[in-house]
Parts: C-alpha cells; sequence; structure tokens
C-alpha cells in the first residue's frame, strides 16, 4: 500500500481528484475514490504527468472507473491547479488527452479552454425521437445527444437521461443534455446533463455545455458569448470561427490517501 497525495477541485459543481499518474489506480480503486460516503466523492478522478507534446497530459477515469476520451470542466480544473505549481506561471497551456492536444487560457482565477475536438456532427437519424421539438448530436471530445425541450427544471433527468444514455443507436453509449432558452435575446439557456460513466446528472459538464451551444447556434443561429446555466452556476460558450468553454474553477481541499 502507497500513500498519495491529492488535491479536489471543483469546475462549477463538476468536482474532480486530481493526483499524479504515478498513483497505482485501478477500476476498483476509482470507483472507492469517487464514492460520496465511503471515499472522497467526485464525479471522476484525474492523473496527470508529463507529456512529448504538451506541458502535461490528463488522463480522466469516471465516477464507474472507466477512462474518458476528455473532460471540459476536468481540463479546466487540472490547468488551474497545474498552473498552481508551475514556475513560472504562463497564460497558456496545452493539455494531452486520449485523443488530442487542448489549449487553455488564462482567464481570471481560471482558464479558458479551446474546444478544438468537434466532429461527427448528426451522424445520427434522430427523426425517431419526436418527444422533443429539436434535437442534435455531436462529439466534442466525447459524445453528446441535445434535446430542446421546457420546463427543464422538472425534468426527471435520471430517469429519462438513462434511456438515451443506453439507446440502441448509440453503440458505445452517449451523454445526454436537455436544454431549455431563458432568453432568447440575450443568448441565454438552461442545461440539464446526464453524464455517461458517471450515470446520473452532474452539476455541470464542460463539453456537455459545449454540445448545447453549437446545438442552439444550429437551431436558432446563435453565435458569440452563449451564456448557460446550470445547477452549477453560469458558463459561457463562445461560437465562432474557433470555440471556447469558461466558467469558475475553485480548490475544494486537499490531502493524503492510502492506495
Amino acid at each position: 500500500m502507497t500513500t498519495t497525495s491529492f488535491v479536489k477541485y471543483s469546475g462549477n459543481g463538476n468536482d474532480f481528484i486530481i493526483m499524479s499518474e504515478s498513483a497505482p489506480l485501478s477500476k476498483d480503486l476509482v470507483i472507492q475514490l469517487c464514492h460520496r460516503n465511503f471515499g472522497i466523492g467526485a464525479d471522476g478522478v484525474i492523473t496527470f504527468g508529463a507529456s512529448a507534446k504538451a506541458d502535461a497530459r490528463m488522463k480522466i477515469y469516471n465516477a464507474d472507473g472507466g477512462e474518458a476520451e476528455m473532460c471540459g470542466n476536468g481540463l479546466r480544473c487540472l490547468a488551474t491547479y497545474f498552473d498552481s505549481i508551475s514556475s513560472p506561471h504562463k497564460d497558456s497551456y496545452l493539455i494531452e488527452t486520449m485523443n488530442s492536444v487542448y489549449p487553455v487560457f488564462r482567464k481570471g482565477r481560471s482558464f479558458a479552454l479551446e474546444m478544438s475536438e468537434i466532429k461527427d456532427k448528426n451522424i445520427y437519424d434522430l427523426s425517431q425521437f419526436k418527444d422533443y421539438s429539436n434535437s442534435f448530436y455531436i462529439n466534442t471530445g466525447v459524445p453528446h445527444l441535445v434535446f430542446l425541450t421546457e420546463n427543464v427544471k422538472s425534468l426527471d433527468v435520471k430517469k429519462v437521461g438513462a434511456y438515451y444514455r443506453h439507446h440502441s443507436m448509440f453503440k458505445k453509449g452517449t451523454n445526454v443534455t436537455f436544454v431549455e432558452v431563458i432568453e432568447s435575446d440575450n443568448k441565454k439557456a438552461y442545461a440539464r446533463t446526464y453524464e455517461r460513466g458517471v450515470e446520473n446528472e452532474t452539476y455541470s459538464c464542460g463539453t456537455g455545455l459545449t454540445a448545447t451551444a453549437l446545438a442552439l447556434s444550429d437551431w436558432l443561429k446563435w453565435t458569440g458569448d452563449i451564456k448557460l446555466e446550470t445547477k452549477g452556476g453560469q458558463q459561457v460558450v463562445s461560437v465562432g470561427d474557433q470555440i471556447f468553454y469558461s466558467g469558475e474553477v475553485s480548490e475544494i481541499f486537499k490531502g493524503e490517501v492510502t492506495l
């Protein structure tokens, strides 16, 4: 058994345990660490280490123990933590993920993330999903299905989200976001996401909000700063020639854990 240092960060309520990639993790251990009653409690575990093509390499493990391709809030949290332990500090960093390298840029007390891995827009026939006025699919680093709805705050996201997350159309599953327009003139909406791997609603999901902003841009022709309210607070996705995602990041606590 080894004792490993960790720090817990939150990106608008989407919380992560961050530790060195030298930590001897397993699927069962990740599940234990993320358990909110018998562990540290988190939506996922992030490990970081050296990279040959970026400032750092990130691996993200969801609360179910499985490794994900990337995570927007997780990447913002890691960038903020990495900056706090780096010398000299920089205004931008490159973070390597499973399939790409992401630029992050200092914005206030945290970092904005350039969402550079956008693909697979509406590659599925979504016409069978008739319960919602609009539907949209895209991969923003991980797959996302987005529905335009009303009364989103009263929706049973865990129940309804699980249905679409496991729908046979999506062979590897998908994340699912439900969005309601709040102020069309101000490009403001409220979004709730059911996350694959967490298997529940999270307070915020960066890749999900990016997918939501792109859906709203597609449906309503919104561009520029799109303001998205979530249970974890307001975040902004800027849609233009490049796409940037930003929000709050905070350190919750740090400590040591025996693995």
